[in-house]
């Protein structure tokens, strides 16, 4: 594993780049989700990797059928909630009709209510005048039985006779013609109180329909929702399918990563991205050039040193691999703060047997290197210390420490941050001796990318 700012021979590179790309061996040879096969499994050199070849490809198109369903399943949850928001809106507009025809019938019961009253006062009228009629009535039968001469003889003069009688006849003209003006207003209001009555009893006769269709739309709106809920339940059912599938295919690619290389150490690709999202998010570095990044150092935490274990001789313990006046320090105080014991907290070997080890962690920071940067992190993630042998501190340190470098803005910048990640000096200019890391260091970046895209696509990671 390579240490910030050392050199490394040809001769070695030529060992460890095998080592380094372990995990390519499992990147998949087609985009196609369900038509992916591992490189691993491409030749299986025993039967171990056969079988789990074979389990592989099995539960990926179980996975594959669960998806498709599910994805029916959502469609047809989708379609029936359509129907209920249909049907809930149709009621809505029903009683908004309904409320209508009752504001109808309530004016038109008021008005009738008025014409009512106007008829009575009419009748009222209408008697008074039948009243008075029938007196004019009676005064003129008696004088017909009477006859003239005894008006005549009864009046004061002549002249009052006459006056008399011309005002008995005014007033008695005045009165049919009254009487019969009432009566013509009595009719034309009864005719209106009876066109009234009419547009209420059809404005009840809309209300009565309405209230029906209501009645018919709630009833099919209840009958919709409760096939709603049944494809909901459905839908949830076939998606704890799906993540119980999803979980039998990561295992099997788990064991696969194994085969390939890998072991239970380095950290779970799918955890790594979330690490590498929160640290692009903050830093603004690509997530997929962390991650090349950490592959390239110790695919992703496998390789974290094999120098100062427990077990190990006293030619691998830090105080023989590691600079005694820059890092060793620096080392005893990381670990004392983290409560580590540092005689057996494994850090890298000195490459290719001479020179300085010391690198700790997925990231390989040096600890002089890492006690600069350790405040950064900590804070970053709201930790009250850093810890390099942390998958999300590292993760964090290292897009922290790329964007120092200048890795944003394109892979030109990618690959210069990754070439000084790795000696302190750009790979511009002819054919650097730390171009090839740069090179490596992309290389693994476009085949992580799609490996991220994998697993945002289809919710699971095929490393």
């Amino acid at each position: 594993m390579s240490k910030r700012f050392k050199k490394i021979s040809a001769f070695f590179l030529s060992l460890l780049l095998p080592l380094t790309f372990a995990t390519s061996l499992l990147l998949p040879t087609d985009t196609d989700a369900q038509s992916t096969t591992p490189a691993v499994c491409t030749n299986p050199s025993n039967s171990d990797i056969a079988q789990a070849c074979a389990d592989y490809a099995a539960e990926n198109k179980v996975l594959a059928q669960l998806q498709s369903q599910l994805a029916a399943q959502k469609a047809k949850s989708g379609t029936l909630q359509k129907n209920v928001n249909a049907l809930v809106s149709q009621i809505a507009s029903t009683q908004s009709k309904i409320s209508a025809e009752i504001s109808t019938i309530n004016t038109l019961s008021l008005e009738i209510g008025q014409k009512q009253k106007a008829i009575t006062d009419l009748n009222s009228e209408l008697d008074r005048q039948h009243a008075s009629m029938a007196q004019l009535i009676t005064r003129t039968d008696e004088l017909d039985q009477k006859g003239a001469e005894y008006v005549l003889l009864s009046a004061d003069s002549i002249s009052t006779f006459y006056k008399d009688l011309d005002d008995f006849f005014s007033i008695k003209q005045s009165l049919y013609g009254a009487l019969t003006r009432v009566k013509q207003i009595r009719s034309v209001t009864e005719t209106q109180e009876q066109e009234l009555q009419d547009k209420q009893s059809q404005a009840l006769d809309a209300k009565d329909a309405l209230q029906s269709q209501k009645n018919q739309l709630a009833t099919s709106q209840k009958q919709a929702q409760q096939l709603l809920n049944s494809s909901k339940s459905a839908e949830q059912q076939q998606a704890a399918l799906v993540s119980e599938e999803q979980k039998k295919v990561a295992a099997i690619q788990s064991k696969l990563f194994s085969f390939a290389g890998g072991g239970t150490s380095a950290i779970p690709f799918s955890q790594a991205y979330a690490y590498a999202t929160t640290a692009a998010n903050a830093t603004g570095v690509r997530a997929a050039f962390i991650l090349a990044i950490l592959t390239q150092e110790s695919s992703l935490g496998k390789n974290v040193g094999t120098c100062n274990r427990a077990g190990d001789p006293p030619s691998k313990s830090y105080v023989n691999v590691m600079n005694p006046t820059r890092d060793q320090p620096a080392f005893l105080r990381i670990t004392s703060a983290l409560g580590l014991n540092p005689n057996t907290t494994p850090v890298s070997c000195p490459i290719g047997g001479s020179g300085w080890g010391g690198a700790m962690g997925p990231a390989q920071f040096i600890p002089s290197t890492w006690e600069l940067i350790a405040p950064q992190v900590a804070s970053a993630l709201g930790k009250s210390a850093a810890n390099p042998w942390s998958a999300q501190d590292a993760i964090m340190a290292s897009a922290i420490y790329l964007k120092g470098r200048g890795a944003t803005g394109g892979e030109t910048n990618e690959r210069n941050a990754a070439c000084k990640y790795y000696s302190g000096r750009s790979c511009d200019g002819k054919s650097p001796p730390n171009s090839f890391y740069g090179n490596s260091v992309m290389s693994l970046a476009r085949s992580i990318q799609a490996d991220i895209d994998y697993l945002v696509q289809y919710g699971v990671s095929r490393r």
